[in-house]
C-alpha cells in the first residue's frame, strides 16, 4: 500500500494544555477557556491569575488568598465502572466542508469501534479536520490558510458561500449536536442545537461531558503514538514540556506549580526584608543608648519649672479670689440701686405694655382702614369694568337705533319709488298726450310768431337786407333740414334715456360693491390694529404687572426699613440726649458745693476733699481744652463711698440739689492705667499736663480725664480721633471736642438722613405704584374692550365677505351686454352726428341773428324773445315726451328692482328691532348691577371717614405715651448713670479676673517621660484666704527660676531618645511582623510541596502499575515502567520511560501509556488516525483486540487501512470520492458475517 501523505500534527511534542491553539484570531467568538499564551507557555486555570511580567514579579496577595484560589482536583467526568453514563458520537453532518459537496452524514458511529476505511485522498483525514473545525481549532492546524479555504469547491459546486460541519452527541437518552459554520468572508459561528452560542459556551459544554480539550488525549494522530515514548523526563525550559510534565497536566497536581513557585518567591522577598528589619533594630538600639544621659538631665529640669508652675498658679488663683470678692460687693451695691427704682421700672413696663397695646391697636385700625379702601378700589374697579361694558352696549344701541332710522327711512323712500314705479306707465301715457297736445298748440304759436318777426324783420329790411339775406338763405336751408333735425333731436334724446338706464343698474351695483369693499377693508384694518394692540396689551399687562409687583415689593421693604430707620432714629435721638443730659449734668454748678463745705468745716462730714478741679491745676494754655473736655471737674472728690452717701442723705434732707461724687477709695484700679502711653503724633495726654500736691489724689484725676488728647487744631483732632486701629477723645486748645457725643450725632445725622432719603423713595413709589395701577387698569379695561369688540368685527368681516362675493355677483349680472352697449353708443353717435351739421346752420343763423338783433334790438327784442319762449317750451315737450317713452321702456325692470329692495329692508329692519331689544335689556341689566356696586361703594366710604378719625385717636394716644415714656426715660437717667459706674467697675474687675485666669490657663505642667502631665492643684476658698500675700509665692518663684537660669539642658533630648524608643519598639514590631509572616509562608509553601509531591506520587504509581500491565498484554512478557530519575524528588530531573527489551517499537510502549492514561483518567471518546501504520500484522491484531476490550467504557473511532484492525470493528465507515466530491457508506461487519451462511 502506498505510504498515506503526512498531514500537520495537531498534538507535536508539546502537548501541554493549550498547546492546541484554538481558531480565536480569524473569529472573536473563538475564544477558548484555557490559552497559550504568545511563547507557548501553558495558560493558568480560569480562577488563578496570570503571572506577572519579568522574573522578579512578586504576588502581594495574602496567604489566604493564594491558597483560596487554588482550585481543587478536577473530577473524572466517567469512570470505569460498567453500565455508567459516558458520551459518545452518533454521527457527523458535513455540508460543503472541504471535499464533501452538499450535506453529507459520517455514520452512524457505533458506541463502542468504529474504523473509518478508504483509499488515499478519498478525503478520510477531512473527517478529523471536521471534528478539529467544531472544537475550534485555527484554519492552519487543518491544513488550510483561512476559513473560507474549508468551504468545498468543485467543478460542479463553484458558487459556495459557506460550510457547516455538526457533531453529534449522546449520553443514554440526552441529545446535543455542537455545529459551527464559516463563511467566505473568513468569519465563523458556532450553534448548540441550532441556537446561536459562543466557543466558550461549546468549550464549558464539551469539557462537562469530559472531552479533553485542554489535553487532547482523546486525540492521537498519525506519528505522534512514538512521540510520546520518546519524551524527555522533564523539559529542559520553561516553556518546554517532558514526560513529567505530561503526567503531572494528566494528574492535576500542575495547579499546584505556580502557587508553590509563588510561595518560595514571597519566602525569599520575606528572608531578605527580614534581615533589614533586623539591621534597623539593632542601628536604632545604638542611637537610643547614646541620648540617655542629656535625657536625664532635660528631665531634672522640666520638674523644677513644674514646681515653678504650681507656684504661679497659686498666685494667679489668689488674685482671681481677690478680684471676685471685689465683683460681689459691686454686685450687692448695684443690686440696692436696682431695688429702690423697682416702682420705675414698673411704670415703664406698664407704658411699654400700653404702647404695645396701642401699637396693635393702630395696627389693626390701619388693617381695617386697608380693607375698606381696597374694598372700594375693587368696587372701583368693577364698576369701571361695568362703565366700559355700559359704554359698549351704548355704543352698540346708538348705531343700531340709527342703524333703524336709515333703514325705516330708506324704506319709506323705497316705497315711495316703488308706488312712482307703479304709477309710470299711466302717467307717462298721459303725460305724452298732454305734451304732444301742447306741441302742436305751440308749434301754431310758433308760426304765428315769426310772421310776426318776418314783418318786424321786413320793416327793417332795409337796414339789415344783407345780413337778412344771407339769414333767409340758411334760414331756407334750415327750414329743408329742420324736419330731420327735430327727428334726429329726438332720436338722440331718447338713445341717451335708454342707454343711461340700461347702465344705471351695472352702475348702482358696482358702487354698492366699491361701498362694501371699503366697510369690508375698514373692519379688516380694525380687526388688524385691536389684534396688533391686544398683542402688545397682553405683552404690556404682564410686564407692568412685573414692574407693579417689584414696586409694590421695594415699597413693602422701604416701610419696613421706615419704621426700623425711625425707631433707630429715635434710639439714636434718646442716647444723645441723655448724652447731653449727663454732659449738661457733669458741667452745671449750684450751690451744692457750698453747702458741703460748710459741712465739711462744721465737722459733720469730715471726708470730703473739695471740687476735683480745685484740688489740680494746669498750664493755663490748656485752661481752656480742660474745661471744655472734663465736666466732671465739678464732681465732689471724697475720702469712700461711706462719705459719698453722707453727702447724698444731706442734699435730699436739705432738698438742695443734686451732685455726683468720686470715692477716692474706689480710684485705686485706674493706678496701672495712669503710666505712659504711646499716642499718635506722639501729642500730649491731658492727664499728663495736670499738677496735684497729693500724688493720691491722681486717680480721681484719670478716672475723670481718661486718656483725652489735646490737639493744636480741629483739623489735627479730628484726624487723630479717627484712627484706624483704635478711636480716641481728643480735645483741640480752643475747646473744641471730638467725643463719642459727637460720633453719636454724627451717626444719627447719617441715619436721619438716611430716613428721608427712604421717606422720599417711599413716596416716589407711592405715585408710580398708583400711576402704575391706574395703568394696568387702563390696559386692562382696553384689553377687555377691545377683546369683547373682536367679536362683533370678526362677525361684521364674515358678513361682509359673502355680501361682497353676492355684489359681485350682482354686477356681474348686471352686467351690460357689450354688443348691445355698443349699437346704443352707435346709434347715439349717430344721432350726434347728424344733428351737428343742422346744428352748424343753426349757429349760423342764429348768428346772424344776433347781428341784426344787435343793429336792430330795441326793435326786434319784444318779438324775439316771445319767439324763444315758444321756441323754449316746444323743446320742453319734446324732453318731456322723451322722457314718457323712456320711462315707460324701463319701467317693469325698475318695479322689479324696487320690491326687491323694500323686501330686503323690511327684513334687515326685523333684525334690527330684534338686536335693538336685546342690547336694552342688557343695558338694564348693567345699570342694575352698577347702581348695587355704586350703593356699597357709597356705604363703605360713607364708612371710611370713622375709621380715620379711630387711627388719628390711636396715633394721637401713642404720642402721649410716648412723651410719658420720654419723661420717665429722664426720671431713670440718673439711675443709670450710677449703675453704669458700678457696672464699670464690675467690668474692669472682670477683665482682670479674665486677664489672672488666661494666664492661669497658659500655665501647664510638663509631661514627663512617659507620666501624663499632672492637673495643677486648685486651691480651695479656705486654702486662698490662709494666703498672707502674694510677696512670699512671688519670692519663691524668683528662687526657682534663677536656679532654672544656670541650668542649660537639651530639652530635645528627651523627644529625641522618646522618638528612639519609639522607632526601637516600632522596628521591633516590624521584626516580628514579618518573621511571622515569613513563618506562614514557608510553612504554606511546604505544606503545598508535600500536597503536590502526595497528588503526584498516588496517580503515578497507578499510573506506572497499570503501564507495567499494559505492556506486557501487548508484547506479551516485556517490561516498560516510569522511573523517578531522583527518587527523592520526583521534580527535580523528571521521569524516565524505560522499555525492556529497548529495541521494542515505541508505538507499542505508547499506547500501553496511553491505556494506562485512560485508565487513571478516562475519556469517553478517542479518535486515532492509522496508529497502527508502523506495526506488524501479529501487534496489530494485537492493539485491536486490547483496544476492542477497552472500548467497553469508552467509544474508539479510528482510521485505519490494516485488516487486523478494522475487521475486528462493530462499525466501519467507508470514505470513498466520485466527481471530486467525497461520500461515505457504513456497514457493520458482523451483520454481514452473520448474514452470509444463511445466503449460502
Amino acid at each position: 500500500m502506498p505510504a498515506k501523505t503526512s498531514k500537520s500534527s495537531t498534538a507535536s511534542k508539546s502537548r501541554g494544555k493549550g498547546s492546541q491553539p484554538r481558531d480565536d484570531s480569524e473569529d472573536e467568538l473563538d475564544v477558548p477557556l484555557k490559552e497559550a499564551n504568545s511563547n507557548g507557555q501553558e495558560a493558568l486555570p480560569t480562577n488563578y491569575p496570570a503571572p506577572r511580567e519579568g522574573a522578579d514579579a512578586v504576588d502581594n496577595r495574602s496567604l489566604e488568598e493564594i491558597l483560596g484560589s487554588i482550585p481543587p482536583p478536577p473530577p473524572p467526568a466517567m469512570t470505569n465502572e460498567p453500565g455508567s453514563p459516558r458520551l459518545m458520537i452518533t454521527h457527523i453532518v458535513n455540508q460543503n466542508f472541504k471535499s464533501y459537496a452538499g450535506e453529507q452524514i459520517l455514520g452512524p458511529f457505533h458506541k463502542r469501534f468504529s474504523c473509518i476505511i478508504g483509499p488515499n485522498g478519498s478525503g478520510k483525514s477531512n473527517v478529523i479536520d471536521s471534528m478539529l473545525f467544531v472544537f475550534g481549532y485555527r484554519a492552519q492546524k487543518i491544513r488550510s490558510k483561512k476559513l473560507s479555504v474549508l468551504i468545498h469547491s468543485s467543478d460542479l459546486h463553484k458558487d459556495v458561500q459557506s460550510c457547516t460541519v455538526e457533531v453529534h452527541f449522546q449520553k443514554i437518552i440526552d441529545k446535543f449536536y455542537v455545529s459551527r459554520t464559516a463563511s467566505k468572508d473568513n468569519s465563523s459561528s458556532y450553534h448548540i442545537n441550532g441556537k446561536k452560542a459562543t466557543f466558550k459556551d461549546v468549550g464549558m459544554l464539551l469539557r462537562s461531558h469530559g472531552i479533553d480539550l485542554d489535553h487532547n488525549r482523546f486525540l492521537i494522530l498519525q506519528g505522534e503514538v512514538e512521540q510520546i515514548a520518546m519524551m524527555k523526563p522533564k523539559g529542559q525550559t520553561e516553556h518546554d514540556e517532558g514526560m513529567l510534565e505530561y503526567l503531572e497536566d494528566i494528574i492535576g497536581s500542575c495547579r499546584l506549580k505556580q502557587p508553590i513557585h509563588t510561595l518560595s518567591r514571597r519566602v525569599e522577598l520575606l528572608n531578605e526584608q527580614r534581615g533589614e528589619k533586623l539591621n534597623r533594630v539593632k542601628m536604632v538600639e545604638k542611637e537610643k543608648t547614646a541620648l540617655e544621659g542629656e535625657k536625664n538631665t532635660a528631665v531634672e529640669f522640666l520638674t523644677l519649672e513644674n514646681d515653678i508652675f504650681k507656684q504661679k498658679s497659686q498666685l494667679c488663683q489668689y488674685y482671681v479670689h481677690d478680684l471676685q470678692k471685689r465683683v460681689a460687693n459691686k454686685e450687692e451695691e448695684k443690686q440696692r440701686i436696682q431695688d429702690d427704682t423697682k416702682e420705675l421700672t414698673e411704670k415703664n413696663n406698664n407704658i411699654a405694655e400700653e404702647m404695645e397695646k396701642k401699637n396693635r391697636d393702630l395696627k389693626n385700625v390701619e388693617k381695617k382702614q386697608g380693607k375698606l379702601t381696597k374694598y372700594i378700589e375693587g368696587q372701583k374697579e368693577k364698576f369701571t369694568q361695568l362703565d366700559l361694558q355700559d359704554v359698549e352696549v351704548r355704543e352698540k344701541l346708538k348705531h343700531t337705533k340709527s342703524k333703524t332710522k336709515k333703514l325705516q327711512k330708506q324704506l319709506e323712500k323705497d316705497r315711495e319709488k316703488l308706488e312712482e314705479v307703479r304709477n309710470v306707465p299711466a302717467s307717462s301715457e298721459k303725460t305724452i298726450s298732454e305734451a304732444s297736445a301742447r306741441r302742436e298748440e305751440l308749434e301754431k304759436q310758433k308760426g304765428k310768431e315769426e310772421e310776426k318777426l318776418k314783418e318786424v324783420m321786413a320793416s327793417l329790411k332795409e337796414e339789415t337786407s344783407g345780413l337778412q339775406q344771407e339769414k333767409e338763405i340758411k334760414e331756407k336751408e334750415l327750414m329743408e333740414l329742420s324736419k330731420a333735425v327735430n327727428e334726429t333731436r329726438s332720436c338722440q334724446d331718447v338713445a341717451q334715456s335708454e342707454l343711461d338706464i340700461y347702465l344705471s343698474r351695472h352702475n348702482t351695483a358696482v358702487t354698492q360693491l366699491n361701498t362694501a369693499k371699503q366697510s369690508l377693508q375698514t373692519t379688516t384694518d380694525t380687526l388688524r390694529d385691536r389684534r396688533t394692540a391686544i398683542k402688545e396689551l397682553q405683552v404690556n399687562i404682564p410686564q407692568c404687572e412685573q414692574e407693579l409687583k417689584k414696586d409694590e415689593a421695594e415699597l413693602e421693604q422701604l416701610l419696613q426699613a421706615d419704621g426700623q430707620a425711625r425707631e433707630l432714629v429715635r434710639d439714636l435721638r434718646q442716647k444723645v440726649e441723655e448724652a447731653k443730659s449727663s454732659l449738661s449734668s457733669n458741667r452745671s454748678r449750684g450751690k451744692v458745693l457750698d453747702a458741703l463745705m460748710q459741712q465739711k468745716r462744721s465737722g459733720k462730714i469730715s471726708g470730703i476733699l473739695g471740687r476735683l478741679g480745685d484740688l489740680g491745676a494746669i498750664d493755663e494754655k490748656y485752661d481752656i481744652a480742660i474745661s471744655s473736655s472734663c465736666g466732671s471737674l465739678d464732681n465732689i472728690l471724697v475720702d469712700s463711698i461711706d462719705t459719698a452717701q453722707k453727702c447724698v442723705n444731706f442734699l435730699k434732707a436739705q432738698n438742695i440739689g443734686v451732685a455726683t461724687f468720686i470715692g477716692l477709695d474706689k480710684m485705686k484700679v485706674w493706678e496701672n492705667k495712669m503710666g505712659p502711653i504711646s499716642t499718635p503724633e506722639n501729642i500730649p495726654r491731658l492727664f499728663d499736663m495736670v499738677r496735684v500736691q497729693d500724688e493720691s489724689m491722681k486717680p480721681a484725676f484719670y478716672f475723670a480725664l481718661r486718656d483725652t488728647l489735646v490737639a493744636k487744631d480741629l483739623e489735627q483732632a479730628t484726624r487723630l480721633a479717627f484712627q484706624k486701629d483704635k478711636r480716641w477723645r481728643v480735645v483741640t486748645m480752643q475747646g473744641q471736642i471730638i467725643e463719642m457725643l459727637d460720633r453719636m450725632e454724627s451717626k444719627l445725622n447719617e441715619k436721619v438722613v438716611q430716613l428721608q432719603g427712604c421717606q422720599e423713595r417711599k413716596l416716589q413709589l407711592e405715585e408710580k405704584v398708583q400711576r402704575l395701577r391706574q395703568q394696568l387698569r387702563d390696559m386692562k379695561n382696553t384689553l377687555e374692550k377691545y377683546t369683547n369688540s373682536m367679536q362683533s368685527l370678526a362677525e361684521q368681516e364674515v358678513h361682509l365677505k359673502p355680501q361682497i362675493k353676492e355684489l359681485e355677483a350682482n354686477v356681474q349680472a348686471a352686467a351690460p351686454d357689450k354688443k348691445q352697449q355698443k349699437q346704443l353708443e352707435k346709434r347715439l353717435k349717430d344721432f350726434q352726428k347728424a344733428s351737428s351739421k343742422a346744428g352748424k346752420v343753426e349757429a349760423e343763423v342764429k348768428r346772424l341773428h344776433t347781428l341784426i338783433v344787435d343793429i336792430n334790438s330795441h326793435k326786434l327784442k319784444a318779438q324775439q324773445d316771445k319767439l324763444d319762449k315758444v321756441n323754449k317750451e316746444l323743446d320742453d315737450c319734446s324732453s318731456a315726451i322723451t322722457k314718457a317713452q323712456v320711462a315707460i321702456k324701463t319701467a317693469g325692470r325698475n318695479l322689479k328692482k324696487c320690491e326687491e329692495g323694500v323686501s330686503r329692508l323690511e327684513g334687515e329692519l326685523v333684525e334690527n328691532e330684534k338686536s335693538l331689544v336685546d342690547l336694552t335689556e342688557h343695558l338694564t341689566r348693567l345699570e342694575e348691577e352698577a347702581g348695587e356696586i355704586m350703593k356699597a361703594c357709597q356705604e363703605a366710604e360713607a364708612a371710611l371717614p370713622e375709621v380715620q378719625e379711630q387711627h388719628q385717636v390711636v396715633v394721637r394716644e401713642i404720642k402721649v405715651l410716648q412723651e410719658q415714656e420720654h419723661a420717665l426715660q429722664e426720671e431713670s437717667l440718673g439711675v443709670r448713670l450710677r449703675v453704669e459706674q458700678i457696672d464699670t467697675s464690675i467690668t474692669e474687675h472682670t477683665n482682670k479676673i479674665k486677664h489672672w485666669q488666661r494666664e492661669a490657663s497658659k500655665l501647664s505642667l510638663h509631661a514627663i517621660e512617659d507620666k501624663p502631665a499632672e492637673a495643677l492643684p486648685a486651691l480651695t476658698p479656705a486654702d486662698l484666704a490662709a494666703i498672707k500675700g502674694p510677696d512670699v509665692i512671688t519670692n519663691q518663684i524668683s528662687l526657682m527660676e534663677a536656679r532654672c537660669a544656670q541650668m542649660k539642658p537639651n530639652l530635645g533630648a528627651i523627644a529625641e531618645y522618646k522618638k528612639k524608643e519609639e522607632l526601637y519598639l516600632k522596628r521591633v514590631a516590624e521584626l516580628d511582623e514579618i518573621t511571622t509572616e515569613r513563618d506562614n509562608f514557608k510553612r504554606g509553601c511546604e505544606d503545598l510541596r508535600k500536597q503536590r509531591l502526595n497528588e503526584f506520587m498516588a496517580g503515578f504509581n497507578i499510573i506506572t502499575n497499570k503501564l507495567k500491565e499494559n505492556y506486557q498484554m501487548l508484547t506479551l512478557g516485556g517490561d516498560a515502567e516510569l522511573e523517578l530519575v531522583d527518587s527523592l524528588d520526583p521534580f527535580s530531573e523528571g521521569i524516565m520511560f524505560s522499555v525492556r527489551p529497548p529495541k521494542k517499537k515505541k508505538t507499542l510502549s505508547s499506547l500501553a501509556l496511553v491505556f494506562a492514561l485512560h485508565h487513571f483518567k478516562p475519556t469517553p471518546l478517542y479518535f486515532m488516525d492509522e496508529i497502527d501504520a508502523a506495526l506488524d500484522f501479529k501487534n496489530v491484531s494485537i492493539v485491536a483486540c486490547y483496544i476492542y476490550e477497552q472500548t467497553k467504557n469508552a467509544q474508539f473511532i479510528i482510521i485505519s487501512l490494516r485488516n487486523n484492525m478494522f475487521e475486528i470493528a462493530d462499525r466501519l465507515i467507508g470514505i470513498y470520492k466520485t466527481h471530486n466530491t467525497t461520500k461515505s457508506v457504513g456497514i457493520n461487519p458482523k451483520t454481514i458475517v452473520f448474514k452470509e451462511p444463511i445466503s449460502v
